[in-house]
């Protein structure tokens, strides 16, 4: 993807990323702030050396439980259809190996004690792939002195650029 549009906050984002660990990229998944949009968590899921439990771990912050309700793109309002889209390319390209292994856990039944599979009673009509339920086996990642899921350094010089 060109980065010729990008601001300079979004630059230095990416620059990051595309050198971090994969415990970063991780990290910076599940805890960045997803209102401010998902391009960048985006462009973290189309690179193949992303561990596949971050990869899982996107699926089940983006909302795939909320989103089972719709069984076809038709159905989903406009604004949602993007991430209703990047969901079901999460579970093809996880279901044909795409994403490294590196050896990280994720378990969306027990994520810090969040059940992300829990679809509240909500109606299902596009059931999740049973492979996106299981856990990951490896290592939990220690986020501790991360904000917003980047190291603390990293973070006050992306949040200089963003001022």
């Amino acid at each position: 993807m060109s980065t010729e549009h990008l601001d300079p906050a979004e630059q230095f984002l990416r620059e990051f990323l595309t050198s971090a660990t994969p415990q970063q990229r991780h990290t910076f998944v599940r805890r960045c702030n997803y209102d401010a949009g998902d391009a960048t968590v985006r462009f973290v899921l189309d690179d193949p050396t992303t561990d596949r439990a971050t990869a899982l771990a996107a699926y089940w912050i983006l909302g795939a439980s909320y989103y089972s309700r719709f069984a076809s793109a038709e159905e989903v309002a406009d604004d949602e259809r993007p991430t209703w889209e990047l969901l079901r390319t999460i579970e093809d390209r996880y279901a044909s190996g795409f994403w490294a292994d590196h050896g990280i856990a994720f378990d969306p039944t027990d994520d810090d004690e969040i059940d992300w599979t829990d679809d509240y009673g909500a109606p299902v009509n596009r059931p999740v792939p049973d492979a996106m339920k299981r856990a990951v086996p490896g290592t939990l990642v220690d986020d501790e002195g991360t904000e917003d899921g980047l190291p603390l350094d990293v973070h006050l010089r992306w949040t200089a650029l963003v001022d």
